[in-house]
């Protein structure tokens, strides 16, 4: 039995096709040019998110007034608070030495270790404030202790805002005492049922602390987790293989190529 589906003649030009190499190829060749340009579309992302980092560099830094204002503490708030990330913060309160929590599986420069959210008490509220990194016992035989000491402090950072939904290996609870170890910090979830703990409304957003900042850990947080032009690089890389392999189902399914090379002629 033949393995040919069917054979198309344009003049000189002869292509053939059998059914199991042209049915790969078609569900191949979009899926190449999709990844093509959802790269794309992350590159113009990144663009925009630098963009709007340095843009907001020249706003006024917002107090921890003006955050409760515009966010509100209940995870109610009306407006969008991508519209405030990146806005710089510069807030006054109390840091109480066991009101953490740790973000596990954090890796930095390929040592494992744990991010530190405080949460300072301001008049309106309390602030989640990410520290930033400290090492951790990769066997997990214990938990660090970040050695939080307690006081008033003038802290500075940026309000963050993560564009998507963290990724969870599984569905977290809010921590019901303090302090605690979670995947991620999920503000809007957390915010409620942190509120009852602390006794006071949780902002429902949280604060990356300035990488100079006396109370930072290791703070060097990026900007984004891979630049515009890797992801156009990847694009360039998705598009060619598209290319490529249309070329080569063309070149093994038709005489196309003697014919470019001259070499066609009557069987």
């Amino acid at each position: 039995m033949s393995a040919r589906l069917h054979k198309l003649v344009w003049g000189p030009l002869e292509l053939s096709l059998e059914w199991r190499t042209t049915l790969f190829v078609f569900l191949l060749f979009p899926g190449l040019v999709a990844l093509g340009f959802w790269q794309l579309e992350r590159a113009d992302e990144k663009r925009a998110l630098s963009v709007r980092h340095t843009e907001r560099l020249d706003m006024v830094a917002l107090s921890g007034a003006d955050l409760f204002r515009e966010l509100g503490g209940h995870g109610e708030a009306e407006v969008d608070p991508l519209d405030f990330a990146d806005r710089r913060v510069v807030l006054t309160g109390k840091l109480l030495a066991d009101d953490y929590v740790l973000l596990d599986n954090r890796v930095k420069g390929g040592r494992f270790g744990y991010e530190v959210v405080v949460f300072i008490a301001t008049s309106e509220g309390r602030i989640p404030v990410n520290l930033g990194w400290i090492p951790g016992d990769s066997a997990r035989r214990s938990i660090p202790d970040p050695h939080l000491k307690a006081g008033s402090y003038t802290l500075s950072g940026r309000l963050y805002v993560p564009q998507k939904a963290p990724y969870l290996l599984a569905v977290q609870a809010t921590p019901s005492t303090l302090p605690a170890v979670v995947q991620a910090y999920e503000a809007p979830l957390f915010g409620p049922g942190l509120s009852g703990i602390l006794g006071a409304a949780v902002l429902p957003a949280m604060v990356r602390i300035a990488a100079d900042d006396p109370l930072a850990r290791i703070a060097d947080w990026p900007l984004v987790n891979q630049s515009p032009e890797k992801h156009t690089g990847y694009a360039v890389q998705w598009f060619t293989m598209a290319a490529a392999l249309m070329l080569a189902f063309i070149f093994r399914s038709s005489n196309l190529l003697p014919l470019l090379l001259g070499r066609w002629g009557p069987a």
